[in-house]
């Protein structure tokens, strides 16, 4: 029973083909970088133990309710201690520790990789609390280059052009009772017993042309009992090479690079934004983005760290109000005690401001408190820890001096906001251009060329004969029957309402992207503008305040060296020295108000982070594109085309890092 034999060797036949082939292939995953934001070792308690976990879930069950854990301290990042949450006080602040506006800087860049917003503290509708998903964070960028669906990444994108490699094999058996002889030549009423295989293996590569390359290999296995066959089972099939190219609508590797293969994009939702190039900008935008919460932070901190120092200040003139203050009702109360009673009002009065002047000094003390926990939390640090914050240097911004055209340009040329509709432009523009083929009719070039093989065996056989014909291999490999086709295909949907509808909605959104453009630039100036105004403004506060400070405390000189004499009451003298404690309160907060507003000068010339010698380096690395996938048309970053390149660099050694300078060291940020 020759066929029943063959019917045992056939899957053992089969597995063979395939494992001749398959190992030939290369299977592969693109290999790429993400984001080194986000990149931290685990902690131990990450990689403990299933059983460490479950003691330490036992432990934290039978601990009373508002007993500390061990591990208090964990939620400071930054700083040692524990928190301490008594009120601050002035032993506390004497024993401040002085931190400057670069180390600041440091702490918020090293220590959040959720970038908090000042403005949204306390906010009961704070995105933080209450949709983290949407907060800035170092993860974003990396998010973004490998997203898979919808705002696809480079990754996702690239993945258009790996080869593809499918293989399928199939075996079965039927029997059919014959009705008639003809049917297949056996007597009517017999049954026609039949084993059927089939290989099918192929290799797609897809093009960055839009074209498709692919190889096939297909074999089909065939044993039946008619007797009129030449043999009783055969091996027949083929080796193809396919091509097709589009020539019309979806033609060309820049169509490719801009939306994608054609081939992959959706008849029902077209989208033309799933290509290299869209996604290469798209991951730009996502970075300028990022950049833009991180200048936010920046300039949180130097306010906050502003606000600080003027609440030390005031705290500073107050305290020191306050003890002149005590000691002239200790005098007075001396000189009281020792006279006829007649001054028990001027201690009562001299009593009385002194207890206004404590709390004046507590509530800057609050002050202080909640200021420093403001910049505590921006920073990335826990609470109070027992250590008060002290901002130790000032701004260095001497007489207000700035150009208006010089800073207009600045700020034309480094705002990130414009550098983010730029490219929004520039992608609605590549969009547009890949919609306008999709209007044309389909037209593809379709081409095959194929090698036929035939054989009763599929290798040769030393045990047979030799006047046999070749095996199915033999046959196929010399390729002696050949053939081929060549054509077009042509296809066009009567109604293109629905591409030019999608060609049409991005020529409004590249116009409105353009408008918001120039309306951007016209908001800038007058943002620049009122900063200008602010600056100015509060320069001439200084000055004014300063000169009200020195007659203040002229005057309170000149009181005390006549109450010595009896000749000033101390009703007057007091009353200087809230006077001067006022001046001097009013001098630190105009004087805080000037460096914030030449801080929001510097902001909204988008200089802010060059000023403070504070570098950005790139987030995301350059990733490797398939080769023929729209390289050459690249993207140029906003500023290139006028010879000047902008673009960041492609550093894997990506970092936040601060600039050299004479008097700072160098700290390298991440």
């Amino acid at each position: 029973m020759l066929w029943l034999q063959s019917r045992r060797r056939f899957p053992l036949l089969l597995t063979l083909l395939v494992l001749q082939i398959v190992p030939g292939c290369a299977f592969f995953q693109p290999q790429y970088r993400t984001a080194q934001h986000a990149t931290r070792p685990l902690s131990p308690t990450d990689s403990r133990p299933a059983d460490a976990f479950q003691a330490e879930m036992a432990e934290a069950s039978a601990r009373p309710v508002g007993e500390p854990t061990k591990d208090s301290d964990a939620i400071l990042t930054g700083l040692p201690g524990e928190v301490d949450p008594a009120p601050l006080t002035e032993s506390n602040v004497a024993n401040s520790w002085g931190i400057g506006l670069l180390e600041v800087i440091h702490l918020a860049l090293t220590n959040n990789d959720v970038i908090p917003v000042d403005a949204q503290f306390l906010s009961s509708s704070s995105p933080l609390l209450n949709t983290p998903e949407l907060v800035a964070s170092v993860y974003d960028p990396a998010i973004q280059a490998t997203g898979v669906a919808g705002n696809r990444g480079t990754i996702a994108a690239s993945s258009d052009f790996v080869p593809v490699f499918s293989a399928r094999s199939t075996w079965g058996e039927d029997d059919v009772i014959q009705n008639n002889l003809v049917s297949a030549g056996l007597p009517a009423g017999s049954v026609l017993e039949t084993d059927t295989g089939q290989l099918q293996l192929s290799l797609q590569q897809q093009l960055g042309t839009g074209g498709t390359l692919e190889f096939q290999h297909n074999t089909t296995f065939d044993e039946n009992n008619v007797a009129t066959n030449l043999f009783p089972n055969v091996y027949r099939g083929q080796l193809a090479l396919e091509y097709n190219q589009p020539l019309w609508s979806g033609a060309g590797d820049l169509f490719t690079a801009i939306a994608g293969p054609i081939n992959l994009i959706s008849t029902r939702a077209p989208s033309v934004d799933q290509g290299i190039l869209i996604t290469r900008l798209n991951e730009k935008l996502s970075e300028n983005e990022f950049q833009v919460a991180l200048r936010q932070l920046i300039k949180d901190v130097t306010d906050v760290y502003q606000n600080l120092n003027l609440a030390h200040q005031r705290h500073q003139v107050e305290s020191t109000t306050r003890d002149a203050i005590r000691e002239i009702w200790e005098r007075v109360k001396a000189q009281d005690e020792s006279g006829d009673g007649r001054g028990l009002a001027s201690v009562a009065q001299a009593e009385e401001s002194l207890h206004a002047a404590n709390a004046r000094v507590r509530d800057a003390l609050a002050e202080i408190s909640l200021t420093e926990n403001r910049l505590r939390r921006l920073t990335g640090v826990g609470p109070q820890d027992g250590r008060v914050l002290r901002p130790s240097e000032t701004a260095q911004d001497n007489i207000y001096a700035e150009d208006w055209d010089v800073s207009l340009d600045a700020a034309f040329s480094t705002r990130p906001e414009l550098h983010e509709t730029s490219l929004t432009i520039r992608s609605l523009e590549l969009q547009r251009t890949a919609a306008k083929s999709l209007t044309r009719p389909r037209l593809d070039l379709v081409t095959n060329f194929h090698v036929n093989g035939f054989g009763d065996r599929p290798f040769n056989d030393s045990g047979r004969p030799t006047v046999r014909p070749d095996s199915y291999y033999q046959n196929l490999l010399k390729a002696g029957h050949t053939g081929w086709f060549a054509g077009v295909e042509f296809s066009v949907p009567l109604d293109q309402r629905q591409t030019r509808a999608l060609q049409h909605q991005l020529e409004h959104r590249l116009a409105k992207a353009r408008a918001a453009l120039q309306a951007q630039k016209k908001e800038i100036a007058h943002e620049l503008w009122h900063a200008f105004r602010s600056a100015e403004r509060w320069s001439d506060q200084v000055a004014e305040n300063q000169r009200r400070v020195d007659a203040a405390r002229d005057q309170v000189e000149s009181l005390e060296a006549t109450w010595e004499n009896g000749d000033v009451t101390v009703d007057l003298l007091i009353r200087a020295h809230t006077t001067m404690s006022t001046a001097g309160t009013e001098l630190a907060r105009v004087t805080t108000e000037y460096h914030k507003a030449m801080n929001e000068v510097r902001f909204r010339r988008g200089t802010l982070l060059e000023d403070l010698n504070v570098t950005i380096k790139e987030a995301i690395p350059g990733l490797t594109v398939p080769a023929g996938a729209g390289d050459e048309h690249d993207v140029p970053f906003p500023g290139e085309e006028d010879g000047h390149d902008n673009s960041p660099d492609n550093d894997p050694s990506d970092d936040f890092a601060f600039r050299d300078t004479e008097e700072q060291q160098r700290l390298v940020m991440r």
